[in-house]
């Protein structure tokens, strides 16, 4: 469920960390910004209608909440102390998991309603569809602030997000959603094929595949 806003070039002086739950408060502001403006969530959470910014702060809000209670892997970036990039990295059979959560379930319904908690589930549930049958990593929240775009920043969060997935042996590899097409030639160069299309409307999201080193 990932829009990306990753860069090509590589830049200097910049740190990576896991964060905990200190950090809520700024990977809930940071999503917010990088999300609010993507087709696929434009789409999800009826963007044409009343009420968007704050179905879409609220959406961002309650994934954050989600990941941090399941104890995922969180990565942000780092530009001296300010939070530029983040990453949630999530098992594969975790991702499954995560759509029998009846008490977030209610949360969302209450915060973004109904029709479009169902349509979200609906969204999760094709990209698990589209994750390899092995144990294999997905990235269902990653970005880099949109107004800080160009500067390296996506490249090195995706290292690091990288060496982290790499660690796990028995993984076959990482996946993730793309949403801008025109980032396709960085993904192949970090190693990314395309393994799937999903559509969203009158949108699609190429579904790109990782394979761990040997």
């Amino acid at each position: 469920m990932t829009t990306l806003f990753l860069e090509p070039e590589i830049c200097q002086g910049i740190t990576t960390r896991y964060l905990d739950t200190n950090w809520t408060r700024q990977v809930r502001s940071l999503l917010y910004h990088t999300y609010r403006h993507d087709p696929i969530f434009r789409h999800i959470l009826e963007a044409d209608r009343k009420g968007y910014e704050q179905r879409i702060r609220a959406c961002t809000r309650e994934l954050a909440t989600l990941y941090f209670a399941e104890n995922m892997p969180v990565i942000g970036l780092l530009d001296e102390e300010r939070l530029v990039g983040v990453a949630f990295v999530c098992s594969s059979e975790k991702a499954e998991e995560l759509l029998t959560r009846l008490f977030w379930r209610v949360k969302m319904i209450m915060t973004i309603g109904y029709r479009c908690t169902e349509n979200y589930l609906t969204y999760i549930q094709q990209l698990h569809d589209t994750l390899p049958e092995s144990h294999s990593y997905l990235l269902p929240m990653v970005g880099v602030h949109p107004e800080l775009r160009e500067r390296g920043y996506g490249r090195r969060l995706l290292e690091a997000v990288h060496d982290l997935c790499d660690l796990d042996q028995t993984a076959s590899g990482c996946t993730v959603a793309l949403s801008e097409g025109n980032l396709l030639p960085f993904f192949s160069g970090l190693g990314y094929i395309r393994a799937a299309i999903i559509e969203e409307g009158d949108h699609t999201q190429a579904m790109l595949f990782r394979e761990r080193p040997q």
